[in-house]
């Protein structure tokens, strides 16, 4: 690790980008590096995950440096988030006792004192997750999915029934963090689930845009495009 250290500062010393380099750029670097990391661990890519950690670990020691520069020694960074993680888990250091995973985290949550205070920056469908993850363990929930589903319905009656832009935004927004809590019930990651329904949607599209032989998409009718829609769905899905 420290001969890896000493390789990212001399990049951040001898290579002209990596000089220009700041603590905002290498956040967007490495938050495109996390995602594409995530995309190899839910692909089951072994070597794709090795590499993708490894970008990811890259980005890490780069601002790092770039701290070093500021006055703040690495080291400082880990040794609070070692001691951090010392104070956090009493039932593993200390006396206490957590007997689940639901119970560490209950405990970790009053250790932490911040209340409902989930950061703003968090993508919207992870953070609606993760706020009703929390109400869910104090007890305010669904007994069961059937639930959600029904409240899922309720708000898309009341955004039919919207009026103005106000309040389609008001109730589409209902619809959404609705459709986060689903996927807690499911066990499923909302963020990750949109970003594969994002890239299933983009490869079709471009199979579509392919299928028609360079013609212009508005020269045909929408039950046109459907029923190409359709062909292009079927043979992906009897490829895949």
């Amino acid at each position: 690790m420290d001969k890896f250290f000493k390789l990212v500062e001399t990049l951040r010393r001898k290579c002209p980008w990596d000089r220009q380099q700041t603590l905002k750029t290498l956040i967007e670097e490495l938050i495109e590096e996390v995602y594409e990391l995530n995309a190899s661990i839910e692909e089951n890519e072994l070597d794709g995950i090795i590499e993708e950690l490894g970008d990811t670990l890259l980005g890490v020691f780069m601002m790092g440096v770039v701290l070093e520069e500021k006055g703040i020694k690495f080291d400082e960074v880990v040794g609070r988030v070692h001691q951090k993680m010392i104070t956090r888990h009493p039932h593993v250091f200390g006396r206490d006792e957590a007997k689940s995973a639901e119970e560490v985290l209950r405990k970790w949550e009053m250790r932490k004192g911040k209340g409902w205070s989930f950061q703003k920056s968090l993508p919207a469908l992870l953070r609606s997750s993760k706020i009703q993850k929390k109400a869910s363990r104090q007890g305010f929930d669904w007994e069961d999915i059937s639930g959600v589903y029904e409240k899922i319905k309720e708000e898309l009656g009341e955004l039919k029934d919207a009026e103005g832009e106000g309040e389609r935004m008001e109730e589409l927004g209902d619809i959404l963090f609705a459709c986060a809590h689903l996927g807690n019930f499911l066990g499923i990651n909302p963020e990750i689930a949109l970003q594969k329904a994002n890239d299933k949607f983009e490869k079709r599209f471009q199979l579509l845009e392919k299928s028609l032989a360079n013609r212009n998409m508005k020269e045909f009718t929408i039950d046109e495009l459907e029923e190409i829609w359709q062909k292009v769905k079927k043979n992906e899905e009897e490829r895949e």
